[in-house]
């Protein structure tokens, strides 16, 4: 699902205060942002600083400002963003302006989260939240409110998450900002989409479905409402969202209907867009069984994706599909074309995200140099210094299990990409864990895995690395490794797992593990052995669990 936009920048200075072509370049900026003309947003709103300066108006330059560091978020210009948002609250401060730096504490927050710091972003939506309370601004307020909620989701805490989510509703229904209205009950829309997909991966599917139901209810307000203001992107949006939902739902006829019902403009209609209701289609015809017709618009959500994040979510989909259609060799060059986008964008991902930490290790120096000026040298071999700590955490979280301390499936991604030579393959699976999960608590599986992950390492030798797949699985990548060793290995680590205490956890626990083995010898490259050590994991599984299946 699509996110919506946030808080507009509402310029309501009197016509005293604001030179008649200052607010004519903010207004056109906000319109061609609106229009997703972000090339045209950044170069009106550069233009609005630019005299707002030369006029030494300090408002209208604040609030120009905070609009160019929306804009650059809007155009993943992270660095750059966060740099502007500080400036805008450094001017928002000067001019007395608590809208403007409320809305750019909440574009730094927004900005934080998309480099994947929600601790730093949440400190930003707290501080935007206590410069409304300070002036009362409702516009302030909202800004504050839209900045929480998206903080509280993106750290899965969903009921904090849906509190402030109905405030930023409220303070939007106040404020009369139909738009912004529209935005935040789509937000609501999309925290419970999350907490259906979350029900459902713990095998709760009736919370699931109610979770889905209250989506597909607040996309429908939504879209009514962007609808009656005529906000063709909030529609576009919020139609896409809805779609989806109702496709969740099993409403697939109906979901198909209102992608029908809306006719793209390329004049006016940003390709992001067209793409998510290209490969929502996609999705609502895989669910009405027109698995052909639905292979052939994936793949050109694949080929057309306008974004990276697009790009591997079609991928994803149409991996999924031709795997379901029984194409494996097909589904296999998707896979291969996934992993590859994966490992992209987290290094793209780390890029930015050191880039975000150095603009605000230079802001936090900048802050200090008129106290410190004495000090300077030192100062500066101090920033250093955390520059280069805060990039090698950066480095270290995106290939990092937070839970196990295990690399993670991003840098086993990574690692099959390069295709290293003598690689064999084994995938680990926990036998029945969802008994554990559901018998001893989550706590007590959680425990369970750290514990697995402890075997698994011991396992290994220095040359070999125990990885956290995802969920309950595991894998090990051995290297230079006979058959006979692999084997040997494998049955190793099966019978640590079946022997250690686990009653020590909880009474009764009983955990055992099934492998798949895949020798390097079998494949040429590291993608195909994870597949086929995956299909061998399956047939231990089918052969009773517990046990380790590997070449015959």
């Amino acid at each position: 699902m699509f996110v919506g936009h946030g808080p507009e920048l509402l310029i309501t200075m009197t016509a005293a205060s604001l030179h008649p072509l200052l607010a004519d370049l903010l207004s056109s900026a906000q319109a061609c942002r609106r229009a997703s003309d972000l090339d045209g947003a950044k170069a009106r709103a550069e233009q609005a600083m630019s005299l707002a300066e030369s006029l030494d108006n300090r408002q209208a330059l604040s609030r120009a400002a905070a609009l160019l560091a929306r804009i650059l978020h809007d155009r993943i210009e992270s660095a750059e963003g966060l740099a502007c948002a500080l400036r805008a609250i450094e001017l928002s401060v000067a001019a007395d302006d608590p809208r403007s730096e409320a809305l750019a504490h909440e574009t730094a927050a927004r900005i934080l989260l998309s480099v994947g710091d929600p601790d730093a972003a949440l400190p930003q939506a707290m501080a935007a939240l206590r410069v409304a309370d300070a002036s009362q601004d409702p516009l302030a307020l909202m800004a504050a409110m839209a900045a929480l909620t998206n903080v509280y989701a993106q750290l899965q805490q969903w009921h904090k998450a849906l509190e402030f989510g109905e405030r930023y509703c409220e303070s939007a229904r106040q404020v009369g900002d139909k738009a912004t209205e529209s935005a935040a009950i789509d937000t609501v829309s999309y925290i419970y989409g999350c907490m259906a997909q979350e029900a459902a991966e713990q095998g709760d599917a009736a919370l699931a479905m109610g979770y889905e139901h209250r989506t597909v209810e607040l996309s429908g307000t939504a879209l009514q409402m962007a609808r009656e203001i005529d906000n063709r992107l909030g529609e576009a949006t919020c139609l896409g969202n809805l779609a989806e939902s109702l496709s969740n739902v099993g409403r697939h006829q109906e979901a198909l209907a209102l992608l029908d019902s809306w006719v793209a403009d390329p004049a006016r209609d940003s390709a992001s867009i067209v793409a998510h209701h290209r490969e929502t289609r996609g999705i609502v015809l895989v669910g009405l069984g027109r698995h052909g017709e639905a292979a052939e618009l994936l793949r050109r959500s694949v080929a057309e994706a306008p974004s990276l994040p697009q790009e591997i979510t079609a991928c994803r989909a149409l991996a999924l599909l031709l795997e379901t259609l029984g194409d494996l060799r097909g589904a296999l060059d998707y896979q291969k074309r996934l992993f590859t986008l994966v490992s992209k964008q987290s290094s793209q991902a780390a890029r930015r995200a050191a880039s975000v930490a150095a603009v605000q290790l230079q802001t936090a120096q900048a802050e200090d140099r008129a106290d410190r000026l004495q000090a300077r040298a030192s100062d500066l071999m101090s920033s250093n210094e955390r520059i280069n700590r805060r990039s090698a955490d950066l480095q270290r979280q995106a290939f990092e299990d937070a839970l196990t301390g295990l690399p993670n499936r991003r840098r086993l991604e990574q690692l099959l990409t390069a295709d290293a030579p003598g690689l064999s393959i084994v995938m680990v699976d926990v036998d029945h864990f969802k008994e554990v999960n559901d018998h001893h608590s989550h706590l007590v599986g959680d425990a369970v895995l750290c514990d697995l992950a402890r075997l698994l390492r011991a396992s290994c030798r220095d040359e070999d690395t125990a990885l956290r797949f995802g969920g309950e699985e595991f894998t090990l990548l051995m290297r230079d490794s006979s058959l006979e060793g692999l084997y040997a290995a494998a049955e190793r680590a099966r019978a640590s797992i079946q022997a250690h205490p686990w009653p020590s956890l909880a009474p009764g626990l009983a955990v055992t593990a099934s492998f798949g083995i895949a020798h390097s010898s079998e494949a040429s490259t590291g993608l195909e052995l994870l597949a086929l050590a995956d299909t061998r994991l399956y047939a231990a599984k089918q052969g009773g669990r517990n046990r380790v299946v590997g070449p015959a």
